[in-house]
């Protein structure tokens, strides 16, 4: 065997001879492996003790005291439970409940705009747990209640837009956008959504015996306050610019179809919000009852603008003008008295405290008012009312005549 030195051998073969050596040098005097380092025990979760000048106990005893309280109706107990729960904040897994029933406490103290943020903020911050749905159906409810149409059209929007409501839900989606939407003048687009709703109530037969559920009032409602506008807008005196005095040519020379379509969608709405007063929720009859009596008292001031006619030329014809005018129409504001009273029943029940119900206490006052301003009005004519009275009858059976004969002219 020929030995060649190693400093002669080309490099890549000293390389290769030198790698092989110190391999084998590190295989031979490698230290023997070592057992792994042991894992250290689980840590032991000690529940957290609360303690206050008034509360003591663990999160989830502390829990399980606030919702006692719930059921048992101790809102104030409460709310100072879970709002010691909420500064800590809880457990992660409670979290959700404890915000929602906090929500629920300050709804049961009646401090609504309180309630509806932290429902607000329940469905907000844990849009997928089972809470979010029912935290969301609760603020459409405070928003009604506090008259925020934006929000409510809003919140709405963000309810429709869930993939796990079930019929009811959404009829009440539908209802609170199309309320939401005809409060803001848009009364094509609030229709669409009060239809559909009205479509799904149809569908499911929701409501169709005895009261009516919140979802189905809610669309009730929202349909006559649609036609409620529509109906308002046909004026029958051209508005005339710093409050002048209308004359006769003020008068819209359709007066008479347009009076009839006024008196009609008063009666349609009057309809859709009769329905809404077969509620569950009084809140909702004393909203509809207001509004019914409020048609009823600005279609007598529409009326009372309209000036004599052209045909009244002496001031005798146009005090029997007047005189009709204030005797037929007056009927108007006594509907709207009575139903107007009918609506502060609620409030002496104490059914609901609303503004609903005070605005019904403020337009009793204005329409007692009315009435005895139209009596004092009467007592300056020189003819009594049953003379008008027998003059209207006169009237009407006259017309009644020409109706039949126009009949009956077109069937030949």
């Amino acid at each position: 065997m020929i030995r060649i030195p190693m400093e002669r051998l080309p490099f890549w073969r000293r390389a290769a001879a030198l790698g092989t050596l110190g391999l084998g040098c590190l295989t031979g005097c490698a230290a023997p492996s070592l057992p792994p380092p042991s894992q250290p025990p689980p840590p032991i979760r000690v529940p957290t003790q609360i303690v206050t000048p008034t509360l003591d106990g663990s999160e989830k005893e502390l829990f399980e005291r606030g919702e006692r309280a719930l059921l048992g109706q101790r809102w104030r107990e409460a709310a100072d439970i879970f709002e010691t729960l909420v500064r800590l904040p809880p457990q992660e897994s409670l979290a959700p409940s404890v915000l929602y029933d906090l929500a629920s406490a300050y709804e049961g103290l009646e401090d609504r705009e309180r309630s509806r943020d932290r429902f607000r903020e329940t469905a907000q911050r844990f849009p997928r747990d089972k809470v979010a749905r029912p935290a969301w159906l609760r603020v459409l409810s405070l928003d009604v209640y506090l008259e925020q149409w934006k929000d409510l059209g809003d919140s709405a929007e963000v309810l429709l837009a869930r993939e796990d409501l079930d019929p009811v839900d959404r009829m009440t989606g539908l209802g609170a956008r199309g309320l939401a939407r005809i409060e803001a003048g848009e009364d094509v687009r609030a229709m669409i959504d009060v239809q559909n709703g009205l479509d799904l109530v149809e569908e499911h037969r929701y409501g169709m015996t005895g009261r009516l559920p919140v979802a189905a009032s809610q669309l009730r409602f929202a349909l006559g306050e649609i036609r409620r506008v529509r109906s308002e807008r046909i004026q029958f005196v051209k508005p005339l610019p710093n409050g002048e005095v209308p004359s006769a040519a003020a008068v819209s020379p359709d007066f008479l179809p347009k009076m009839e379509a006024r008196c009609q969608g008063l009666l349609d709405a009057q309809a859709a919000y009769g329905d809404a007063m077969r509620s569950v929720d009084a809140h909702w009859i004393a909203m509809s009852g207001y509004r019914v009596g409020e048609m009823y008292k600005r279609l007598h001031r529409d009326l009372m603008t309209i000036p004599p006619t052209l045909l009244t030329k002496t001031d005798k014809q146009k005090s029997i003008f007047y005189a009709i005018m204030h005797l037929r129409y007056r009927v108007l504001l006594e509907k709207g008295l009575d139903m107007t009273k009918r609506t502060l029943i609620l409030g002496e029940q104490q059914l609901d405290s609303s503004a609903w119900v005070r605005r019904a206490e403020e337009m009793k006052r204005d329409i007692e008012q009315a009435l005895e301003e139209e009596k004092a009005v009467f007592a300056t004519f020189p003819f009594t009312e049953q003379e008008v009275q027998g003059a209207l009858d006169i009237m009407k059976k006259k017309a009644e005549k020409q109706r039949l004969a126009r009949e009956k002219a077109g069937k030949l």
